[in-house]
């Protein structure tokens, strides 16, 4: 796809330069080559650029959809357990720290809550803000 313009390029010179003299031809062609050349080097200096910004990207959307991973796992985890009121508790994950609060009815409840929270993969802290009402 790049080499297209190029090609095109080279062949205007090569129809432009039959025209000219020898020296005139010469200084065509270094003058072609120089702008080949520099057309060259901002396009790779365009992509280089959009590949970090890329990379950039992907790596705090991988943050994101792994904070958002393990809110997944830790819900699913408080539904499985029947002694936990799931629907009761909310779950926030900022990188891997996680925050438990919402309402219970027992200690127990919201100790269990924390354990599994903290069994979860990718979780490196779980404080617990879960009040509890008897």
């Amino acid at each position: 796809m790049k080499a297209l313009p190029i090609a095109m390029l080279m062949a205007f010179t090569m129809i432009a330069l039959s025209a000219c003299s020898q020296q005139e031809q010469q200084e065509s062609r270094e003058q072609a080559r120089s702008t080949v050349e520099k057309a060259t080097e901002a396009t790779k200096e365009a992509a280089s650029d959009a590949a970090d910004y890329a990379r950039d990207v992907a790596e705090r959307t991988g943050d994101y959809l792994s904070d958002s991973a393990v809110t997944a796992r830790i819900k699913a985890a408080l539904f499985q357990a029947d002694q936990v009121s799931a629907g009761d508790i909310n779950v926030e994950t900022i990188n891997g720290h996680v925050v438990l609060s919402g309402v219970v009815a027992t200690d127990a409840e919201a100790d269990l809550a924390v354990q599994l929270a903290k069994g979860v993969e990718g979780v490196k802290s779980v404080e617990n803000d879960i009040e509890v009402i008897d």
